[in-house]
């Protein structure tokens, strides 16, 4: 089990990371993607897109390689060693229903990889509506079978009102302008990764990121400070005596602000560089995944950093099974349940919890619990020193 932070601290068993097909894109990212990430691609050319598609259908695996083409199959054409499937009917429409029922496949499943191409399509063809609704559907369900998706579409068609929208519910969302590639959402990665912008190119046809520029954590600062102080871009424009579109240009990392225009205006804020550069913010928050490799049964610790506050362990019982804390706790416990009927063993007590219940325990050690029910039970253990 692994969480992250600001300072990319680990804590229990690493998370399994798979490469993008990039190495110098896993390194941006912090070591790659992990199991069940939707990664979104935007890109303001449609030519930068095949690479990144055939780089990241290319990984060596024995997964499941699909390759979902929203476009008219008249004429299009795909990598080698995909399962290509085009979801255009006959009547050349795309159906809603048809296109989830191929993502909702029961092939589909933990580490296989899907691109879905292009959501360019499904504006055209649906709207932005729809298509934000449909991605709403969709997005979570490949996020919990643990496969790794491939989103791409256009900039310019997406439009910006879907592209937030799908951001709130990526794990992943990048947009390549030019030579320019700029992290909008990286979940479960540091702070400081979100709002990066780095080289991007291709060499000898096959992608590149390089160095970070500055500009693009500063535009991530920019952004956070006036949302966090409820200002539109005319108003913090104002305050920096600047123009409105240089604000727009530099929070989108296109462009950076002077020194001269800096200072004034983190003093008019009352705030320091360091807080807009995000290198004086406090650590977190801290994000851990269940290791859906790793099986069920037995008891993970998710955050296991007493500096950080609370340790948390996520218990998982099979059908009558018994078993005991990891380490005993001298300070309050608290157990809540996820699933199932487990009976907690305080040595003068033996209250039974179900599934939704909380048991806080400040006087006594928590001994151990038992399942109940011949389903499997999960809950999980909070403790303070």
């Amino acid at each position: 089990m692994t969480y992250r932070g600001a300072d990319r601290q680990d804590v229990g068993a690493d998370v399994v990371k798979e490469s993008s097909g990039i190495p110098t894109f896993d390194t941006l990212i912090e070591g790659g993607l992990e199991i069940g990430d939707n990664v979104v691609w935007l890109a303001d050319r449609s030519a930068m897109t095949a690479p990144m598609v055939e780089a990241f259908t290319a990984v060596p695996g024995n997964g499941l390689r699909r390759h979902v083409c929203l476009s008219d199959p008249e004429g299009c054409a795909h990598p080698d060693g995909l399962e290509v499937v085009h979801a255009m009917s006959g009547a050349g429409k795309l159906e809603e229903s048809h296109l989830e029922e191929l993502l909702a496949d029961p092939a589909i499943g933990e580490g296989d990889r899907v691109v879905v191409a292009g959501l360019d399509d499904l504006m055209n063809a649906w709207g932005a509506e729809a298509t934000l609704a449909f991605y709403r559907r969709t997005c979570p369900r490949l996020f919990d079978r643990g496969a790794l998706a491939l989103w791409v579409g256009g900039l310019d068609l997406v439009g910006p009102g879907v592209v937030s929208g799908i951001a709130r519910i990526a794990q992943c969302v990048f947009e390549l302008r030019g030579d320019r590639l700029r992290v909008l959402k990286a979940e479960g990665r540091s702070r400081r990764l979100q709002g990066v912008v780095a080289s991007f190119g291709l060499e000898d046809g096959v992608p590149t990121v390089s160095r970070e520029h500055t500009v693009g954590r500063l535009g991530e600062g920019l952004r956070r400070i006036r949302v966090e102080r409820g200002l539109t871009q005319a108003q913090l424009s104002d305050i920096a005596s600047v123009t409105p579109a240089a604000i727009s240009q530099a929070e989108t990392g296109r462009r950076g602000l002077s020194l001269d225009t800096l200072v004034p205006m983190c003093e008019s804020l009352g705030i320091g560089l360091d807080d807009l550069l995000g290198t004086g913010r406090p650590a977190g928050p801290f994000l851990a995944r269940h290791d859906r490799q790793g099986g069920s049964g037995g008891t993970s610790s998710m955050f296991d950093d007493p500096q950080l506050g609370p340790r948390v362990q996520l218990v998982e019982l099979g059908a009558g099974q018994s078993s005991a804390p990891l380490s005993s706790s001298t300070g309050s416990e608290l157990l809540l349940v996820a699933h199932g009927l487990v009976l907690v063993d305080l040595g003068d007590s033996t209250p039974v919890l179900r599934a939704g219940d909380g048991l806080l325990v400040n006087d006594r050690a928590v001994l151990g619990w038992t399942n109940l029910q011949p389903s499997p039970a999960r809950f999980f253990r909070v403790s303070v020193e």
